[in-house]
């Protein structure tokens, strides 16, 4: 898999298992982060070694169940949610849902989400219980295609696209997805793929794309990260700049809350690996809120939201 998936996707092998056991944060004050009805939530740790951890109202980043038998593989990929419910899928393409904890009661995807199917790694749960895989291997040259299956692991759609997808796939509110591939002349390109239709939305090339409460967070092929609204974006408005986390971070992912009020961005090091979660709030300007450094040993963060009871 090719290092830009492996930033964007990879991030996604991330938060998990095999990190130390006490979770550290920066000096800001734990007053900082109010208790709010959404909730960080994260895959870390290294490739083929992950566990899920919960920001906390005290602001930590907590293992959500230290329990190593709590259902959740160490393989686990990607992450992603519709408030109510996370998804989360595997590097051998198993797919799996967790109902909100504390800790999430992980059951495995019904029909053939149950089963591995290497190819099918990153999956996206969509408004209405579908799940968006992208397949095939970025940087091949190879066409890719998106797979929408239906909540009870069928194949709904399959959607050829021109190469592998770079990233996850995003769902928009309308049942739409965004994906970005590579196209002829090696530059990213996005698509927005309807049941019947897909066109190639006018921008910059980006590197990945995530929807969430009427905004849409991007990461440019500059490594930059630029805010705005849904309807901004699909009629090609500018998006606004949010400031880079750490100086000399590189933003790697970037979810926003089912609210849109507050957007999770998962920064990288000078190396390229995941090392800290920063939580912006958009009232007033984005503005950082809370910030959480990656347990001891991990190097891979994936972010989602979860509502919280």
């Amino acid at each position: 898999m090719i290092a830009r998936l492996a930033l964007v996707l990879g991030v996604v092998a991330g938060l998990a298992a095999g990190c130390a056991p006490g979770p550290t944060r920066s000096p800001a004050p734990a007053s900082t982060v109010p208790v709010r009805p959404e909730q960080v939530v994260a895959l870390a740790g290294t490739v083929g070694s992950m566990r899920l951890f919960a920001a906390t109202a005290a602001g930590q980043l907590a293992p959500d169940n230290d329990d190593a038998t709590a259902g959740l593989p160490l393989n686990a990929a990607w992450l992603s949610s519709d408030r109510s419910v996370l998804l989360a899928t595997t590097l051998d393409g198993r797919a799996l849902t967790g109902s909100p904890g504390p800790p999430p009661v992980w059951h495995a995807g019904p029909g053939d989400l149950s089963g591995p199917e290497p190819k099918r790694a990153f999956g996206s749960l969509g408004p209405d219980g579908r799940v968006a895989f992208v397949v095939g291997e970025p940087g091949a040259g190879t066409p890719g295609r998106l797979v929408i299956e239906s909540p009870a692991g069928t194949v709904d759609t399959a959607v050829p696209l021109p190469s592998a997808a770079e990233s996850a796939a995003a769902w928009l509110p309308d049942g739409r997805i965004a994906v970005i591939v590579r196209g002829q002349d090696d530059e990213p390109e996005t698509l927005l793929v309807d049941a019947d239709r897909t066109q190639r939305l006018s921008g910059p090339p980006l590197r990945s794309v995530a929807i969430g409460g009427g905004l849409v967070a991007i990461i440019d092929d500059g490594d930059e990260l630029r805010v705005g609204s849904l309807g901004s974006w699909l009629a090609g408005g500018v998006l606004d700049a949010v400031p880079a986390g750490d100086p000399g971070g590189t933003p790697i992912q970037a979810q926003p809350s089912p609210s849109g009020a507050e957007l999770a961005v998962v920064d990288a090091n000078a190396e390229g690996d995941a090392a800290s979660i920063h939580v912006l709030a958009a009232a007033g300007g984005w503005h950082e809120i809370a910030r959480f450094v990656l347990p001891d040993g991990a190097n891979r963060a994936v972010v989602s939201w979860l509502a919280v009871r």
